[in-house]
């Protein structure tokens, strides 16, 4: 079955909704047009930025994600997307316009800005084009926040039956028609392959006394934390001369100064993008291209590589900063439920690790995780999912797969 056209929609709110796009588009159904309609609404950019970095705006956010503020800021948010979805209509109709020998459109959203736009618009475009058109939202954290569940999707993909389950409870409070399914969250086709001869094993580094430990260390979107990866790299580096480090950053004003700085640090690459797209880009060639051990970052949409074996490509050995904002908080609390990240009192072997917000301790914890013998567990090729996870239908290399699976089920003809 050929669906004559898909139109991704994404925002610049970081990188995470733009990677879901991008391993949603790259396993779409063979054959398939697709459009990409990125939001270009500065305000989401500059809220994400301000959310994230400025303390008062941090303070602000997370109060807003919880409670009466929570609703109050949803039923907000929604009316401001609402009443500004006159462009999106006009968007989708050029878009529709030049793709007038498709009768049947599934408009896939990462974003639930341009979701409440699309969702709002739908049935007015349906009518004025005679279109068969279904909306359809990933949700790109495991996160039940209210401003996800969007009136007028057609089906909602989640990461968790937990998260499910909360938003149908509240959808039915909101009388909103809320049909979802559950997949693991969907990663790029690169990261979930299985790693080449070439490569080698992940494990071995860590068995051994020499060799050198690759470090991949993304910067978000809103560049948060650069002094502390800054002195994690240092401190990392006056420990053992063990350590490459590979750092991804998009130029800037407000990289300049750290690019041109940790370029000067020894045993540092610096992969710089110039734009969301590239830095996705330069990500996945970093992994195709080197065996990458360890992985410093947030735990943002990045957490979920925690669901794919060590023996795949993107499985390096997961260590969190502290978490920015619900929806990370919200990330590891799935990885405890799966024991992909240890507990209080959990002996299990995790896939992940938080890591101090002081970075000369968290340092000596990553030096210790080596020497222990710890990194070389977490990287074993006879790690296994428990049947409890993969029951679940939670974990898994298959999600971007299995997302087209189901629409194909639901929609198609």
């Amino acid at each position: 079955m050929v669906v004559n056209l898909l139109i991704f929609t994404y925002a610049p709110a970081g990188l995470g909704h733009l990677r879901v796009t991008d391993a949603l588009a790259e396993s779409r159904p063979k054959n398939s047009q697709y459009v990409l309609l990125g939001s270009i609404d500065r305000f989401v950019t500059w809220i994400h930025r301000f959310t994230s970095i400025n303390p008062f705006g941090k303070y602000i956010f997370l109060r807003s994600q919880y409670g009466v503020l929570e609703d109050i800021f949803t039923n907000f948010y929604r009316a401001v997307l609402i009443m500004s979805s006159g462009r999106v209509l006009k968007q989708l109709k050029e878009i529709l316009l030049h793709n007038h020998d498709c009768d049947d459109i599934w408009i896939v959203a990462t974003h639930f800005g341009m979701a409440h736009q699309v969702g709002a618009i739908k049935e007015k475009l349906i009518r004025e084009t005679g279109k068969n058109i279904k909306l359809i939202v990933q949700v790109t954290d495991d996160t039940f926040q209210h401003v996800w569940c969007v009136r007028g999707a057609d089906l909602t993909f989640v990461p968790s039956l937990f998260v499910k389950a909360k938003f149908e409870k509240y959808a039915k409070s909101q009388k909103i028609n809320f049909v979802s399914d559950v997949i693991p969250y969907p990663l790029s086709s690169l990261l979930t392959r299985k790693l080449s001869k070439k490569l080698g094993v992940r494990q071995k580094v860590f068995s051994e006394k020499t060799g050198k430990i690759n470090v991949s260390i993304p910067i978000s979107g809103a560049a948060v934390g650069l002094s502390y990866f800054m002195d994690l790299i240092k401190e990392l580096g006056r420990l053992s001369d063990r350590f490459e480090f590979w750092v991804l950053v998009k130029k800037s004003p407000f990289t300049e100064m750290f690019i041109s700085s940790i370029s000067m640090v020894a045993n540092v690459n610096v992969l710089v993008g110039k734009n969301d797209i590239q830095m996705i880009e330069l990500y996945e060639l970093l992994y195709e291209k080197n065996l990458i051990h360890l992985e410093i970052t947030k735990p943002s949409e990045q957490a979920f590589k925690a669901i794919i074996y060590p023996t795949a490509v993107g499985g390096s050995v997961l260590l969190f900063t502290s978490p920015v904002g619900r929806q990370e908080s919200e990330n590891i609390n799935f990885l405890e439920r799966h024991h992909l990240m240890p507990e209080s009192g959990q002996v299990a072997v995790p896939r992940a690790i938080r890591i101090s917000i002081n970075p000369k301790i968290a340092a000596k914890f990553i030096k210790w995780g080596v020497n222990s013998g710890l990194f070389r567990k977490m990287s074993s090729p006879n790690f296994k999912f428990s049947k409890k996870c993969l029951s679940s239908g939670e974990v898994g290399p298959d999600g971007a797969r299995l997302f087209w699976k189901q629409v194909e089920k639901r929609f198609g003809k």
